[in-house]
């Protein structure tokens, strides 16, 4: 009986140790990034967005903004092939609710919204994601360790608490051992059904102080990490600004 309460607490011991050093390398990664308090002292961002998928034909052009502060979010799109020909779109998200306007009038159609509050949500989480990684409600896990083209990484597993986002998606972390940074994940798209991973890489760029995975490119892959895809999807964002005078009530309801 005591060997198996020995047994017990050293599991226990095992899984905390584990899920502290995770959150130790996470810590060392945002303050390698420029640091989370000096990410969100900068209180809002704007920028060009470019999504192309050329798989599913989808190709998405917008302007970008956010305000930090409850996760405000606004984008003035002048290409959003997943509405079609619908003319001049325009999504926001209030804090707690996601919109979409076109041609100016507030659209009532449940798809369009749907896809309103998932870009919003969407977005705003791709570009604040790293520093977002010790949220409330974020569960981690080390994985262990694995090499990948000649460099060492630590393996991170992520998984959402319940009430935490829309969706229940899992990552897995490649965190430079060298370096300290992310140097790609892999990542579910629960919200869109797709429950297998797809591997997403990208290049650093530094704006402000601040390090920003500014070209993106995905493809689908085996939680191994090994490519199983054909076509990338790539993300580009460009005319980074942080800090600037932004109206608020762009994000209410237009």
């Amino acid at each position: 009986m005591k060997k198996n309460v020995i047994t017990i607490f050293a599991l226990i011991f095992t899984v905390l140790n584990y899920g502290q050093d995770a959150k130790q390398l996470i810590t060392e990664m945002m303050n390698t990034l420029g640091g989370k308090q000096n990410f969100y002292a900068k209180g809002n961002v704007s920028y060009d967005y470019e999504y192309i998928n050329q798989t599913a034909k989808i190709h998405l052009k917008s302007k970008e903004t956010y305000v930090f502060d409850k996760e405000l979010s606004y984008a003035k799109y002048s290409e959003h092939s997943l509405l079609g020909d619908a003319g001049k779109v325009i999504e926001g998200f209030d804090g707690q609710n996601a919109w979409v306007s076109i041609n100016g009038i507030l659209s009532t159609d449940e798809k369009a919204n749907d896809i309103a509050r998932f870009l919003r949500k969407t977005n705003y989480y791709w570009f604040a994601m790293f520093f977002k990684l010790l949220d409330e409600g974020v569960h981690h896990e080390l994985m262990g360790s694995k090499k990948v083209n000649g460099q060492d990484y630590h393996l991170i597993k992520m998984t959402f608490g319940n009430n935490i986002g829309d969706v229940k998606d899992t990552y897995v972390l490649y965190i430079n051992k060298a370096t300290k940074l992310v140097d790609q994940f892999l990542f579910t798209v629960e919200g869109f059904g797709i429950k297998e991973p797809s591997l997403m890489t990208f290049e650093y760029e530094t704006i402000d102080g601040i390090k920003i995975a500014t070209k993106r490119k995905y493809i689908e892959a085996n939680w191994n990490g090994e490519i199983i895809g054909k076509q990338y999807t790539t993300t580009n964002w460009t005319n980074i600004k942080f800090k600037t005078d932004i109206d608020t009530s762009i994000f209410m309801k237009q």
